[in-house]
């Protein structure tokens, strides 16, 4: 995204932030503001929760990409298809 000009933010559960803490560096790395999802069980449903509620609440300047099969129809439809390619 930031070779493209575009900001990128990634929400993480917390116990997946620290267990890959690494990947969460490469990311910020990159240029990408990484969240940390303390609600819940802190892991990744929680996380699509929050970056769901983001998403609603900023349609106009935000798009919502999700790299596992999760989330409302249409997007793990959308996600099998390209992981196919």
């Amino acid at each position: 995204a930031a070779l493209m000009g575009m900001e990128c933010e990634v929400y993480m559960g917390a116990e997946d932030c620290e267990r890959q803490a690494l990947n969460v560096y490469r990311m910020e790395l990159l240029g990408a503001k990484v969240h940390p999802v303390t609600t819940g069980t802190s892991t990744l449903k929680d996380a699509v929760s929050e970056a769901l509620r983001e998403w609603t609440n900023r349609m106009s300047d935000t798009h919502y990409v999700l790299g596992s099969v999760m989330g409302a129809h249409p997007f793990p439809m959308i996600v099998r298809d390209f992981q196919s390619i």
